[in-house]
């Protein structure tokens, strides 16, 4: 459901700004998403007992020169109660940027660890395969074998052990 609210809010901000405003306004949403993290933030930004101007000074107080739009935006969710889409508008603003510059952010997820021109060879070949550049970072999370994720644009490609088996499996079966 906050998907998709943050959708339609940054579908409205997109045609208001120019790119370099929607970047600089992208890592100021950043910035703020990452103090979501910290409980404490979080529930002071969505308790109904402090006041929207004191949770917009908390959020805009302490920056130097802050974009008007994004100013006007905070003003905008404050005043609807919304201020707890942020993280979830970071992350749209994020990905219709990306979808804006053909520049794609990805993870690749392995059972053993991947040379840097390992993971420059498949950023090439995803980059080919989808008319775009895609940027891929090896994940901490493990993984069987495989797997590559890059969710702005829904690809995700595996190899697993546990699946090859599988089929191996399923084919003698069928011969049988």
């Amino acid at each position: 459901m906050e998907e998709l609210i943050a959708k339609r809010y940054v579908k409205a901000l997109m045609q208001s700004a120019s790119l370099d405003e929607l970047q600089e306004i992208e890592k100021y949403l950043e910035g703020i998403a990452k103090l979501f993290k910290e409980w404490k933030i979080k529930e002071i930004v969505i308790s109904p007992e402090i006041k929207a101007q004191e949770k917009l000074e908390l959020l805009v107080g302490g920056l130097k020169n802050p974009n008007k739009k994004f100013v006007n935006l905070l003003k905008l969710l404050a005043q609807k109660r919304r201020l707890s889409l942020i993280p979830y508008l970071a992350k749209e603003l994020e990905n219709q940027i990306a979808l804006m510059q053909k520049r794609f952010k990805g993870r690749v997820l392995s059972e053993f660890e991947l040379s840097s021109s390992e993971i420059a060879k498949i950023e090439e070949a995803l980059s080919r395969r989808i008319g775009a550049e895609v940027k891929l970072e090896p994940a901490s999370q493990k993984f069987d074998g495989i797997k590559v994720e890059v969710d702005t644009v829904g690809i995700e490609i595996e190899f697993s052990k546990s699946k090859i088996k599988k089929q191996i499996i399923e084919n003698i079966l069928q011969a049988i």
